[in-house]
């Protein structure tokens, strides 16, 4: 992505999705503390079914934290100058996938290739 128009806009796009993962994750946040001050006065059903929502908050919290840092990492990499390439090859990642995942540090070739080793 080479135009600068384009390269606000995605800035934008990331900026704006950072917002809306750290208001949620807030959110989140804020009922975890709540659940916890009911599941003290609950009988065992609603403490175990508390636990379980929890766990599931919290591995959903996990992606949440690996995605605002795949954006803050875009987000350096247009200020460097390097936003668009791939880190394996060098070579610009294409632009329909940088459209559909902003935050991508692969081309689709060395992405393919790192999914095919990985199994």
């Amino acid at each position: 992505m080479e135009n600068h128009r384009d390269l606000e806009r995605v800035k934008k796009r990331l900026l704006e999705e950072k917002h809306r993962i750290l208001s949620k994750l807030a959110k989140e946040k804020e009922e975890e503390k709540n659940n916890r001050d009911r599941q003290a006065v609950g009988d065992d059903v609603d403490q175990a079914v508390a636990l379980e929502e929890e766990k599931l908050r919290s591995a959903l919290s996990a992606m949440d934290i690996q995605k605002l840092r795949s954006i803050d990492n875009a987000l350096r990499r247009i200020e460097e100058g390097t936003y668009g390439y791939c880190e394996e090859c060098g070579e610009p990642i294409e632009e329909g996938r940088l459209l559909a995942k902003p935050f991508a540090i692969l081309c689709v070739r060395c992405k393919e290739e790192k999914e095919r080793k990985r199994f």
